[in-house]
């Protein structure tokens, strides 16, 4: 019940500032790809299991466990994402805009590509492998964006985003996981103006994110948490709307 009423909240929310929102700005539909590079370490019930199982002998128990404690695995998440782009001022003559991208994502690949241990000249690279099933979700982008060239052409933006995406995927064997990340970095694009009512958005950025990544059964399950970059690219377009239609062509009008 909680659930649903913060649902029908921020529905309420959005709903109440939408109007505003349509009244100026542009909006328009965008596509990404993104990868995620994030560093992770063995879960505590997966290091717990492998000492359990009865294949460490007693004497190299506390060697293992702390191998195992300060190991590094590289994952790498491929992102394909589509939604829709907001942006406050995509073509007036102002400094700041600000820029929202919601999306449906899917991780297109999910691979360990690497665990290596600390003090121990070992990787096993060759033997890490990937997800079969894509993991499906969202993804959420601010950015807020100063635009350093503004004309009736072009409009070249940079700034600073915050990012959230979330992926939930159903594997084999009634396995279920998920992995959510939060993070920013720096962003930069270009507005190109082909028409003094469409803009067509080049962009992309590099964040650096927090990750995390769980999976289990009903009866068990694990969970991991790590951080690394995030780089991006992203193709668009911008319906202008309100005062960004015509707005150059209002800007130089002799009144």
């Amino acid at each position: 019940m909680k659930r649903k009423g913060a649902v029908l909240a921020a529905v309420i929310f959005i709903a109440a500032g939408f109007p505003a929102w349509a009244q100026a700005g542009g909006w328009g539909p965008y596509f990404s790809w993104g990868r995620d590079d994030p560093t992770a370490g063995f879960p505590d019930d997966v290091i717990r299991e492998t000492l359990n199982s009865g294949y460490v002998p007693d004497p190299l128990k506390d060697i293992v466990r702390e191998a195992m404690e300060e190991a590094d695995i590289d994952f790498q998440i491929d992102h394909i994402t589509f939604g829709v782009l907001y942006e406050s001022a995509p073509s007036r003559d102002k400094l700041f805009s600000y820029r929202f991208a919601l999306g449906f994502d899917i991780a297109t690949k999910v691979e360990v590509q690497d665990i290596s241990f600390e003090d121990i000249p070992v990787s096993i690279s060759g033997l890490t492998g990937q997800l079969d099933e894509n993991g499906y979700g969202f993804s959420m982008n601010h950015t807020f964006a100063f635009a350093l060239v503004r004309n009736s052409l072009l409009k070249w933006w940079i700034g600073p985003g915050l990012r959230l995406n979330f992926n939930y995927y159903s594997l084999d064997y009634d396995i279920e996981a998920a992995n959510v990340v939060i993070g920013g970095g720096g962003e930069t694009g270009v507005n190109l103006h082909v028409t003094p009512n469409v803009s067509l958005c080049l962009g992309g950025g590099i964040h650096y994110n927090a990750f995390g990544y769980g999976a289990g059964t009903n009866e068990v399950g694990s969970l991991v948490w790590g951080d690394g970059p995030f780089y991006f690219i992203q193709v668009g377009a911008l319906f202008h709307t309100g005062k960004d239609r015509n707005a150059w062509a209002a800007s130089q009008a002799v009144p």
